[in-house]
């Protein structure tokens, strides 16, 4: 199986995402008390000015050509001084996790996108914690920095790091 990041460029795309953002939710709600609204679906911020931001850059997914999840990134950094790069979605659906797909857009998406990071996790959020920490440590970062934090007035769990990878793959 190969993970493929696909930038979602046109509105279409971005609506994907915005239905996979409903099971984004579903799953926080393990944690969060994240409400369903009357209709049955999770109501979301509008997206139409997120996506508009320039530096917000939205992909999709893909488990051999099949939809499998999505990131975004944006320039929503808690210390935009030192950062240039906020991850401010990512999601795998469950069939499959736990063979290393996620770890492998992670490094497509460093490889694509070098610079100065930031990637932060709700505290309560379990799945977060199983993943991001050995996956970060795992690989090539400079300055790799782990921090307990408040963010929007959420205990949240905050990385702070530099890519040591190029975008051919080779160390910097």
């Amino acid at each position: 199986m190969t993970i493929e990041l696909c930038p979602a460029r046109t509105a279409d795309e971005r609506a994907c995402i915005e239905h996979l953002m409903q099971f984004f939710n579903y799953e926080l709600s393990a944690w969060y008390p994240v409400r369903l609204a009357e209709h049955g679906l999770y109501t979301l911020r509008p997206k139409g000015p997120y996506w508009a931001e320039p530096r917000t850059q939205p992909f999709l997914l893909r488990v051999d050509g099949e939809l499998a999840g999505f990131a975004v990134v944006d320039g929503e950094c808690v210390e935009p001084a030192r950062s240039r790069y906020n991850l401010g979605y990512f999601f795998l659906v469950r069939r499959f996790r736990g063979r290393g797909l996620a770890r492998q857009a992670l490094v497509q998406l460093l490889q694509a996108l070098p610079g100065a990071w930031e990637i932060y996790y709700l505290a309560r959020n379990a799945y977060a914690e199983h993943f991001w920490g050995p996956a970060l440590s795992a690989l090539p970062l400079v300055g790799l920095e782990r921090q307990e934090r408040v963010i929007d007035d959420e205990p949240s769990v905050w990385f702070r790091f530099e890519t040591a990878v190029t975008p051919t793959g080779g160390a910097r």
